[in-house]
């Protein structure tokens, strides 16, 4: 992200990398849009671990289409965007200039997937738990709920610039105070990237341990092969969200680590390097893994989730069937 990036000094990088910046955003908004598509279509993906994978695809769409427009408009200026009236002008400024929404979705898509570990961990680890505590209008209010969370916890990007009085520049940096954003890189370490990530890293780590013990006393027990598989599915499906957090942990560490060794605007960090151009590149290319995060998601979904496999063949060979007059539904019991 950039949060501590220079917005009213020449764009950083070649154009290049802005346009596969912007490609990545294409890319993300099709491919999440396809998750939603399939899930919702399909009849035995109807259950609450979809549906909050498509709650988790819609901020993964929203940042990459977030993604396309500041790499297009503001950042790189790939499409030359001049507000005329001042009142567009802030708003360009503050939302999309000082990629206020970038955060906001970024912080949603973590926390979103952390509600999916959570849905997860109380069916592996407190199964007799599971219908009692996740009703669907408690998790209707938890989602809700971070959801507004990720857009409070923005609030302060919103006071990191502003429409500039100059005729060249349309934003400039502006903080309230010049400890403004060393607060604010370290605020957005802890909470948009160790929080989160810790308490999913334990939460697998206790359901993994959970899974390994039932099937060993499955094994034991000789028992039978429904409850065997059931066992099996619940692995492969924690095996394929462990993937999706892991593929954040390398994607997203990068650009925060890059965040908190320039805590301050690059002509006043402490280290000099903050300010060359090496650093500028390096920041071009965290930021290319951080956004590739919402690109990758529904790649992993189709490798690693058999189920959504099975769901995308049947969505789509469905409608070819329906184009030949002879469709054929196929039925199957969800896990």
């Amino acid at each position: 992200m950039n949060a501590t990036d220079e917005h009213d000094e020449e764009p950083l990088g070649e154009k290049w990398v802005c346009q596969i910046m912007a490609a990545e955003g294409v890319i993300g908004v099709l491919g999440n849009l396809l998750v939603c598509y399939v899930i919702i279509r399909v009849k035995f993906l109807h259950n609450m671990t979809n549906y909050l994978l498509v709650n988790l695809a819609v901020a993964d769409m929203l940042l990459c289409l977030q993604v396309f427009l500041y790499y297009l408009t503001s950042h790189c200026k790939l499409i030359v965007f001049a507000p005329v009236s001042n009142g567009v002008r802030d708003l360009f400024c503050r939302l999309l200039a000082s990629n206020f929404l970038g955060w906001a979705l970024s912080y949603a898509s973590a926390y979103n997937l952390c509600v999916v570990t959570l849905e997860r961990y109380i069916a592996i680890v407190h199964p007799l738990h599971y219908a009692r505590k996740l009703t669907t209008a408690r998790m209707i209010t938890l989602i809700v709920l971070m959801w507004m969370m990720s857009f409070l916890m923005s609030l302060p990007h919103l006071f990191t610039i502003a429409p500039s009085n100059g005729q060249k520049k349309i934003c400039s940096m502006k903080y309230p105070h010049r400890l403004f954003p060393i607060l604010l890189s370290i605020f957005s370490f802890f909470f948009g990237y160790l929080l989160p990530l810790t308490v999913m890293s334990l939460a697998y780590y206790r359901m993994q341990v959970t899974l390994k013990r039932q099937a060993k006393a499955l094994n034991l027990q000789h028992a039978m092969a429904a409850a065997c598989n059931l066992v099996i599915a619940r692995q492969n499906l924690v095996s394929m969200l462990k993937t999706v957090l892991g593929a954040l942990i390398v994607l997203w560490t990068v650009d925060y680590l890059a965040i908190l060794l320039c805590l301050q605007r690059t002509n006043e960090a402490q280290f000099t390097f903050c300010g060359s151009k090496v650093f500028r590149y390096f920041r071009m290319f965290s930021n290319l893994l951080f956004n590739f995060n919402s690109v990758i998601n529904p790649f992993i979904y189709e490798f690693k989730y058999k189920k959504f496999r099975q769901g995308f063949k049947e969505a789509f060979c469905n409608c070819f069937k329906r184009q030949g007059g002879n469709r054929v539904d196929v039925q199957m019991a969800p896990i």
